[in-house]
């Protein structure tokens, strides 16, 4: 009965993978074929916006108004919108099934890009890229724009002003891209600048305070050491006796203000004194 139970185990994973393949092959076939069909769509599209470029700008024109031309549609049940690809708590997501004319990274990120700034790079097109050029061909600046309803970019559309030169228009991005460059070099100086000062005046509070520190140690540790080695100099009778224990723990007055008489008696002291009390403090430091 086991073994009964394995073969069919067996032979239903294999039909149920080889549905899974025919499936995934079903499906990649469907998303190919919707994308050519989408493509086909939009080069008819945009190729009459070619033939007809004249006659749209004009009538618009004549209506007191601008001409646009819709590119995408990112609201479509058939293109992965940028709100839908941020979205990490949704379980699904629509599948990209739309022809996208132009680089899928302006149209992920399409609510963070400077619209101002975008040109004919992200084009990706022919025809687009046609359209594109035969705007700029007559001196005007195709500008790329958003619907925006309740909230959701619904449309990302070209803006044909006939009242802006393209040639002005672009050497006033230009000016603006070279002031934008200033005022970032201006703060990055500003900046550096100002770390500059503050690592110097870092590195004197840490050269003080170590000063402080290494000072605080020594002077205790030297007074301390030329104390005792003194006293064991004494009772070696390597240096003279001092007159009292006075002389000896009061060693730095009788130094100072009588050296000529207790001089010999501080001779091994001191310099022992002092290289001890260095060596100690700057290892404890």
């Amino acid at each position: 009965m086991c073994d009964l139970r394995m073969k069919a185990q067996e032979l239903l994973q294999v039909r149920q993978d080889e549905e899974k393949i025919k499936k995934n092959i079903s499906t990649t076939t469907d998303i190919t074929l919707e994308r050519n069909k989408s493509k086909k769509r939009f080069i008819e599209k945009i190729q009459n916006e070619i033939n007809y470029f004249q006659n749209n700008l004009l009538k618009a024109a004549d209506k007191g108004q601008l001409l646009k031309i819709i590119i995408l549609q990112l609201n479509s049940t058939n293109l992965l919108s940028w709100w839908n690809e941020r979205d990490k708590e949704k379980s699904s997501y629509q599948i990209h099934t739309e022809y996208t004319p132009i680089e899928s990274g302006i149209i992920t990120f399409i609510d963070d890009v400077d619209l101002e700034q975008l040109t004919d790079d992200i084009i990706l097109d022919s025809t687009l890229q046609k359209l594109y050029d035969i705007i700029l061909e007559n001196d005007i600046y195709p500008e790329w724009k958003v619907k925006i309803i309740d909230g959701k970019i619904e449309s990302l559309y070209l803006e044909i002003n006939p009242l802006i030169s393209y040639k002005e228009k672009k050497e006033i991005l230009r000016q603006k891209k070279i002031k934008k460059q200033q005022i970032l070099m201006l703060t990055t100086s500003k900046y550096n600048k100002v770390a500059k000062q503050n690592i110097k005046q870092n590195r004197i509070s840490n050269i003080v305070i170590k000063i402080k520190t290494f000072i605080t140690i020594f002077i205790p540790l030297l007074y301390l050491s030329v104390t005792l080695l003194t006293i064991l100099s004494s009772a070696l009778e390597l240096t003279p006796s001092a007159n009292n224990s006075f002389t000896e723990i009061a060693w730095p007055y009788f130094l100072f203000f009588d050296f000529q008489n207790v001089g010999e008696l501080f001779i091994i002291s001191v310099p022992l004194g002092i290289l001890i009390a260095y060596y100690s403090t700057y290892k404890v430091s």
